[in-house]
């Protein structure tokens, strides 16, 4: 896969992609350049905003950002973004207002996936460089006016794939890249959501293909990216099926939302928002605003995403990989396996399941007409199975890894949502679609 080499005032901006090294399943401390604090400011103060690139970010990288600013649209909730996070700059409702008067040097983007394409280019249009949560953009046309906007304005945007930074996944990447089991033909993917974590897609504005571009845009993103990244190919082609089979419609009876509904003592997705500390002040107590409501009902009648999906995505090095999404499982985790010429590489993955588990992460190496084995995986405690801590550092901390780590670029974002919005077209339109008839990387 072919990315943007030139980089420089990006790297000027949030820190080289060259946070520590995996050798075998151990981590070696990453060397540390510092950089000056960068002047920060965040567009949509929800949870992963007041969480992962706030709060954490104002506790743990004090050396190395300065808040300048915070917008969205909900003044409650960017004033209640602003408390939770724990700092003292001004909060803004109007985001070409913030950045006129806090001058920020990197913005980063976690307002709903499809207004992503909105902010990045009104910052890249004003100068500043770019941090934004995945997906990138939620369709075709809008991928294409980012991807021109980078180019026009000179600054540069980076995804925020740390799927990639989990030392498990590095350790699969070292493996493929490695040739052990020869050129990969193959690729057999299950990502499976449980009712806990699957159903909450639905009682978000995430149900709605308008909001997030389906599931196949929205988490499967990250999926894509991995695989792209892996095997460090383009997709080229995707042909999809996808269903809804429980949740919307497909409910017993309904109501608006969890808190008020008549339906609590029977239904088994019934989820007391009010329990949650947090999320009851960023949202619950902001609703009177913009009438949003977080524990929306999973069986809504607007519910126009799937939750049973699958695809099959063929390469540009010849590969294929077979790829299936299901949202209301049992547990939590995933099934991966890579076959090759010379063997197969298969990864299982446990994340959350009713039953004990000695590792979240096994692996098993199988040689053709040689041994099998079972391989020593990183176990590794922190978001995203430690990929969130690593992937801030290289951003906000110079952190040196290795060049495969280099941070994602907007192509990189490109690929991966353009493969979910394929797939979510093949299954409008009921026939393969290729990659390059979306966009022009």
């Amino acid at each position: 896969m072919t990315e943007k080499k030139d980089r420089r005032d990006f790297v000027k901006s949030v820190g080289s992609a060259a946070a520590g090294v995996l050798l075998g399943s151990q981590i070696v401390p990453a060397r540390v350049t510092p950089l000056a604090r960068r002047r920060y400011a965040i567009i949509g103060t929800g949870h992963r905003a007041t969480g992962m690139w706030g709060k954490d970010l104002a506790e743990r990288y004090k050396n190395e950002v300065e808040f300048v600013g915070l917008c969205d649209k909900n003044p409650l909730r960017v004033e209640a973004g602003r408390k939770l996070i724990g700092v003292e700059c001004p909060t803004f409702t109007n985001f070409d207002e913030m950045l006129d008067r806090t001058k920020p040097e990197l913005v980063m983007v976690t307002t709903v996936d499809s207004t992503h394409h909105t902010f990045i280019k009104r910052a890249l249009e004003k100068g500043v460089n770019v941090i934004t949560e995945k997906p990138m953009v939620t369709e075709a046309a809008d991928c294409q006016s980012v991807l021109d906007a980078e180019k026009k304005h000179g600054r540069n945007i980076i995804v925020t794939f740390n799927y990639r930074y989990a030392p498990k996944h590095e350790k699969i990447k070292q493996i493929i890249s490695s040739g052990e089991i020869g050129r990969v033909t193959s690729v057999d993917f299950a990502w499976y959501l449980d009712t806990r974590h699957g159903a909450d897609y639905f009682r978000r504005w995430h149900r709605l293909k308008s909001g997030g571009g389906s599931l196949f845009v929205h988490k499967s993103t990250h999926h894509f990216d991995l695989i792209n990244w892996f095997l460090d190919a383009d997709p080229v082609e995707a042909t999809a099926y996808g269903a809804l089979n429980v949740y919307g419609k497909n409910g017993p009876f309904r109501h608006t939302n969890c808190r008020t509904c008549p339906h609590q003592t029977k239904c088994p997705f019934y989820w007391d928002v009010t329990k949650d500390a947090r999320l009851t002040k960023l949202y619950s107590e902001c609703e009177s605003a913009d009438g949003y409501q977080r524990d929306g009902c999973v069986f809504r009648n607007d519910v126009d995403i799937y939750d049973t999906m699958s695809s099959i995505i063929k390469y540009s090095n010849g590969a294929s990989l077979s790829y299936s999404l299901n949202a209301s499982m049992p547990f939590e985790g995933y099934r991966l396996a890579f076959n090759g010429t010379k063997g197969r590489l298969e990864i299982r993955d446990h994340e959350r399941q009713p039953w004990e588990v000695t590792r979240e992460s096994t692996a098993f190496l199988s040689k053709n007409f040689g041994k099998h084995e079972e391989l020593d995986m990183p176990q590794i405690k922190g978001g995203h199975a430690g990929g969130d801590d690593r992937l801030r550092d290289v951003i906000f901390k110079n952190a040196a890894v290795p060049d495969y780590l280099k941070l994602p670029s907007a192509r990189a974002g490109a690929m991966s949502c353009m493969t979910g919005v394929a797939a979510r077209t093949s299954i409008e339109q009921n026939r393969p679609i290729k990659i390059a008839d979306l966009v022009k990387v």
